[in-house]
């Protein structure tokens, strides 16, 4: 029994040391490259975004592994080793050169360092592939250290989901079929009467209000407000948005209704950001205009939620998705193709103020194109402008040199009109267009950041009158071809944007709701819900 004993055991330490040597630690090491990142938003990112990073990041690897073994000669070992050196060096390039510059107290640009990194990796090569010895025991040491480092934000990401579709599964009944039983009479009571054959609804993200341009920002714009008055729209001079961010805010739009409900999903109590994301996803608004035959068409900003679509028809982005860019930006990608070929597209796209450059005319001048077709389509822009980066002049150019030494409330008029010159030119373009004229929406989903809250994340529980309003007034303007307004004011908020042309156009009966502005204190606790709607009329009127 003893003698039998000994060889089974030789045969499983044999099985073991074969596992233990095997390649594992750079596609380890590749994963994690993808999944810490992941890590850091897990309230605001879902398993779908890393996918095609992870993707590249393995594909990457495996090539990378082949290649070194093919140089070498098939020595599994060092293949891995060099593997695993490139990966770290090229995936976690940002880490590294920000970590050089704090401890060696230089000031190295991501492009300065390559020269350094190469030289860097030469040695590692020259190291590992000239001496004749055995790395077995630095693989099997190497995979160990991978899978600890790997496994730290995978459970952060496990554990997290977990907790999460524990509680939205516990989420209340009631709220889900109040919301399905909502939907089906919106869909249900619509009898078309006058149906437009498009509808274009425009987001320009942080576009103040014309009183809100004007007493905090100096600026005038009578010149936009007359063009869009003498092209036939109605601008309800007083708007504000129903909440402080864009997630928010849109949601309620296609929502047509406010948000109150959501504090009854226990998820609100971690702060999570995917119940609002969800509804700018899959919204009453999308589904009804489907079901009356519109084809949907997004066109979305780098910010992830409304990049795309799944239930829209067509899906235009013009770059990359926000995870995406932002591991890419992390990576040895990024500065070579910077030092390469700084004029070349990808690198324009790995620049959050080129890369407005090349998203933003595109996005108008596929609009524009669309409204040629004569689809009939409900179209729905994210543009975003005069958000930040402010990269544009008031004349398009990008980047602008004028705005060097300019201060972020100067050129944040310059990109509102840049922002006024995007609008003149696509309403021109929309209602020059033959057959029936389309209903167009151009709104605003926030105003712009006060002072105080442009660089930090302080609470709004403590925000002056004056900084409440600055940021809730909004550009809020309609056109009807009939010029029939009736149904609304100076006051109307988005909210009501869709319950308002549902009932004129689709024979609906919605009816306006309303109009009530929300803030919260932070982005921590962002379903804790404070009417304002009466601060700011106390302190305005």
């Amino acid at each position: 029994m003893q003698a039998s004993a000994k060889p089974d055991r030789a045969r499983i330490n044999s099985v073991l040391w074969g596992i233990a040597t095997l390649a594992l630690h750079p596609f380890l090491f590749a994963g994690t490259s993808v999944v810490r990142l992941y890590a850091t938003n897990l309230r605001g990112l879902y398993i779908a975004d890393l996918l095609a990073a992870l993707g590249a990041a393995l594909a990457a690897a495996a090539l990378l592994f082949l290649a070194f073994a093919s140089v070498l000669g098939g020595s599994r070992a060092k293949a891995a080793i060099l593997a695993s050196a490139a990966v770290v060096v090229g995936l976690f390039y940002g880490d590294i050169v920000d970590a050089v510059n704090q401890y060696a107290g230089l000031g190295l640009t991501p492009v300065a360092a390559l020269p350094l990194m190469i030289a860097v990796s030469a040695v590692i090569f020259a190291a590992v592939a000239w001496p004749r010895i055995d790395f077995s025991p630095a693989n099997v040491v190497l995979n160990g250290i991978a899978l600890m480092i790997f496994v730290v934000p995978v459970w952060q990401i496990a554990s997290y989901s977990w907790q999460t579709s524990r509680t939205a599964h516990l989420a209340p009944a009631a709220v889900d079929e109040a919301s399905a039983a909502q939907r089906s009479v919106i869909v249900d009571a619509a009898a078309a009467n006058n149906t437009p054959r498009q509808l274009f609804y425009f987001i320009f993200d942080r576009y103040g209000s014309q009183p809100v341009l004007a007493d905090y920002y100096g600026f005038d714009n009578s010149d936009l407000v007359g063009f869009l008055k003498e092209k036939g729209f109605y601008v309800a001079s007083n708007s504000r948005a129903n909440y402080l961010k864009t997630a928010h805010s849109l949601a309620s739009t296609f929502h047509m209704g406010y948000l109150d409900f959501l504090t009854e999903d226990p998820r609100s109590r971690t702060g999570d950001w995917r119940p609002l994301y969800d509804m700018l996803k899959d919204h009453r608004v999308g589904r009804f205009l489907k079901s009356r035959d519109h084809k949907f068409i997004q066109f979305g900003s780098w910010w992830g939620p409304t990049q795309s679509n799944p239930h829209a028809d067509e899906n235009h982005s013009f770059g990359l998705s926000e995870f995406n860019y932002w591991y890419l930006r992390g990576t040895i990608v990024a500065p070579i193709v910077d030092a390469l070929a700084p004029d070349n597209t990808v690198a324009k796209r790995l620049k959050s103020d080129l890369g407005q450059c090349y998203r933003v005319p595109r996005q108008i001048e596929k609009i524009k194109e669309i409204a040629r077709r004569g689809d009939k389509a409900f179209v729905f822009a994210h543009v975003l402008v005069p958000h930040d980066p402010y990269v544009f002049g008031s004349d398009g150019r990008c980047p602008s040199v004028d705005q060097v030494e300019r201060t972020d409330t100067e050129k944040y008029v310059e990109q509102v009109r840049y922002a006024n010159s995007l609008i003149k030119d696509v309403v021109s373009a929309l209602l020059a267009t033959d057959g029936p004229k389309p209903v167009i929406v151009i709104q605003s989903d926030e105003g712009p950041f006060p002072p105080r809250y442009r660089s930090e994340d302080r609470s709004w529980l403590d925000a002056t009158i004056d900084e409440l309003r600055e940021k809730m007034g909004i550009l809020n303007a309609f056109y009807f071809s009939d010029g029939d307004y009736r149904d609304l004011n100076p006051q109307v908020t988005s909210v009501n944007t869709f319950r308002i042309v549902f009932d004129k156009y689709f024979g609906t009966e919605l009816k306006r709701l309303p109009e009530r502005t929300y803030a919260f204190p932070d982005t921590f606790r962002i379903y804790d819900f404070h009417d304002i709607t009466d601060v700011l009329r106390d302190g305005t009127d």
